[in-house]
Order: structure tokens, then sequence, then C-alpha cells
């Protein structure tokens, strides 16, 4: 069967903490050289995701690839977030090394 791949990483709030989320996701489409139709796709996914989370989504990213080609990026923010608290997250995610605050 047709496929894509998705990597979802998703940044998420609790009231005690603080942390991101990745997730590899096989897709299944019926034609995986239609753009439209993969895009349809990873956008029902994630947003099926965000309103199942349990916690506060932040932000996060998704990388989407077709026979191990990337193909596209999203990426997307809660806009009902604290901005300068979002921005301050995104920063720490951006150097890309493990800390624990």
């Amino acid at each position: 069967m047709p496929r894509f791949e998705m990597h979802l990483m998703v940044a998420e709030k609790s009231d005690e903490k603080f942390e991101t989320v990745e997730y590899d996701i096989v897709c299944f489409v019926k034609d995986p050289t239609d753009m439209k139709e993969v895009e349809y796709s990873a956008n029902k996914i994630i947003s099926e995701h965000l309103e199942n989370a349990e916690n506060v989504v932040l932000f996060g990213t998704a990388v989407v690839e077709v026979q191990g080609e990337e193909i596209f990026n999203i990426a997307f923010q809660n806009k009902d977030a604290d901005q300068e608290e979002v921005n301050s997250i995104m920063g720490l995610c951006v150097l890309g090394e493990e800390t624990i605050h």
C-alpha cells in the first residue's frame, strides 16, 4: 500500500514541566506523489494529534518523507500561548542540547 512517513516533534507544557515529544508516523495514501493528498493527510493527522493531546501544545514541526526523500516541512505554533514563553522554549530547543531546568 502506498505510504509516506512523517517525523513529528511537539513541544508540550503541563502544570509541572515542559517537554518535547517525537513521533515517527507511517501514513497511508492512495498516491504518495500527489502532494495535495499527502499534505491533506499530514495536516489531518497533526490536527487530530493536537486535538487529543493531554497537555497544552506550544509548537511543533513535522517532516514529511516519501521513499526516504524529504518532501516538505510543516511548522506550527499555538497562537493562544504566552508568546514570550514560547520564544524562550524555542530557544532552548534550537540549541540542540539536552537541558534540564
